[in-house]
This record gives structure tokens, sequence and C-alpha cells, in this order.
């Protein structure tokens, strides 16, 4: 069985739509747990339709916010039942296959703890946007956690959106909650320590339908510079755990710093931004020399994705 968790705070326009998703998927195992973290919109209302639904087992309503949507997750596993767990997002839609084709590659392979999907960007009305989805680098469908981790996970989250995956409730369990103390980059923290436990399975197909509004979070991290920050801890973590050298830590430092720069604009305030540069450039020897690394390895990786079968 799968445990569908939707985590909802104040996306009532996009509720019923996602709620709908679920409930109508071909896959049919499953149960669904709604939490709302105190929503200040009609999101109550809309979430009142569902009661009674044979397919909700829960129905949460916090009675203070919690503050983080990873808090959320962790309280949805304390409920669950299942032996998958699947966290739509309260804003997104799933393709009606999403459950059925990813439970059917858990299925056909050996010993996998995370599985996820291609996406497509959407807007505010849920018309699909012009961007391209971010390929995973995988010779293969499934790959063991660590090769996914090294050669996926270092220039940030390659799992965009966490309404992509299913994954195995065990091996969430097990998960140090080290993740639930982020504000924005938690789910990064989290797909590493679970990709740690087993196998990685990427289904090709479009099946996640990734909303794009201002109500989201991701620009409100950048903004702040916690993106940068929460990043650099999760970096220590990474080299801690060993997936970081010497040389590719030349390169993901580089990679930072370019992205900071690309975001400076949108970066509340320049004393926001040096304090984001000087994290990142203390893992620098020669800052310069390291972009040049960096833009040569994202050269050779480019090209073994696009001619020697690397991309997903």
């Amino acid at each position: 069985m799968v445990s569908v968790i939707i985590p909802n705070y104040n996306h009532a326009p996009f509720l019923k739509e996602r709620i709908d998703s679920v409930l109508n998927q071909t896959y049919d195992n499953f149960e669904v747990i709604i939490l709302d973290d105190k929503s200040t919109d009609n999101s109550k209302e809309v979430i009142a339709n569902y009661r009674g639904h044979s397919k909700i087992s829960h129905i949460v309503y916090n009675e203070e916010n919690s503050g983080s949507t990873f808090k959320q997750w962790q309280k949805g596993f304390s409920l669950a039942k299942g032996d998958y767990i699947w966290i739509a997002e309260s804003d997104d839609v799933a393709h009606p296959d999403f459950l059925k084709r990813l439970m059917s590659g858990i299925e056909s392979n050996p010993n996998v703890v995370l599985a996820f999907s291609n996406l497509k960007m959407i807007d505010r009305n849920g018309t699909p946007l012009a961007t391209r989805h971010l390929s995973s680098y995988m010779p293969k469908p499934m790959v063991d956690g660590n090769y996914f981790i090294r050669h996926n996970m270092l220039f940030g989250c390659n799992i965009l959106n966490a309404s992509s995956a299913v994954f195995s409730r065990s091996a969430a369990l097990s998960v140090p909650k080290e993740f639930m103390n982020y504000r924005g980059a938690g789910d990064y923290l989290f797909w590493i320590e679970l990709a740690r436990q087993g196998n990685v399975f990427k289904e090709s197909g479009e099946l996640d339908y990734f909303r794009q509004h201002n109500l989201k979070v991701t620009p409100k991290s950048v903004s702040s510079g916690n993106q940068f920050k929460e990043t650099n801890r999760i970096f220590h973590r990474l080299d801690e755990l060993g997936f970081i050298n010497h040389y590719n830590r030349q390169i993901v430092a580089a990679f930072w710093l370019i992205r900071l720069d690309t975001e400076r604009d949108n970066i509340y305030s320049q004393e926001i931004y040096n304090e984001c540069k000087s994290i990142w450039i203390k893992e620098l020897r020669q800052p310069l020399f390291a972009k040049v690394q960096y833009y040569i390895n994202g050269l050779l990786r480019l090209i073994k994705k696009n001619y020697l079968g690397y991309a997903r």
C-alpha cells in the first residue's frame, strides 16, 4: 500500500484539483492523509468536502502553524500505514498513471528505496510552461543510491519537486531528523539520507505537474539567502559522508558562487549577498581556477548526457 500525504498551507485555489488527481489514480492500493498547517484561506472548506471518502484515512488540522513543511512530512510518516509514501504537495497535479508507473518500477527492481518521475512545469492555471525538466545523470533507470548522490546531488537537489517521488516508509523513518530544522532545503537533505539506504529508480515519463505561482517558498528562500546557507550545511554533510573530495569540493563551491552571482538581483540586500558569498568562498583555494574547473566538468557531463546515454 502507498500512503499519500497531502501537506497543505494556504493552497485552497489548487487543493481540489490536487486531491482529485490523487483519488483518480489508476493504481488503487493507497490511503490519503491530509494535513493542514493552520491555513488562513478557505482550505478547510475544500478539505471538508472529502471527509468520509473511503480513501481518506486522516484529516488533521494544526492548531498552530508548524513553520515547516518538513515537520508536516514527519507527522505524515507517523500516521502512514503504507509500505511506501508519496508526498503529494497541495499545489501540484499528478498524471492518473503516476502511482501505477512508479510502483511498477519499484516492484520490478531490487531494493528501491526512492523512485521519481520526470516532471512538467505548469502555471497557476494549469497551462504547461515552455521549460525543460532537469535530467538526471544515470546510465540506466535504476542505479545504486550512492552513485545517484555522487552524480546528481552535489550541485543541488536533482529531485526538483517532492510530488514527483515515491519512497520506502521504513527507509524514511530511518532518516535523521535534521532535515526538519531546514526552512527551504530540507527535501534536498532528506533525499540524500534516503538514497544512501538502497537503490534509486527514475521513470522517464513526465507524470508530475509542478505548479509555478507567486506563493511558492523557493523564491523567498533565495531572496533571504537561506538557500545558500542551508546548501552549505548540506555540503558539509556530504563531506562528512565521503561524497566530497579535493577535486569536486572546488567544483561544487564554484557552482554555488556562480549561482549566487546569477541570483544577485533577487537577493534582499548587499549584506545578505556578502554573507552568503563569504560562506562559500571559504571552501575554495583558488576561486578563478575552480570556476574554470566547474565549466570543464559541466561540458564533459553534457557530452556524456547528450551523446553517451547518461541522461534520464
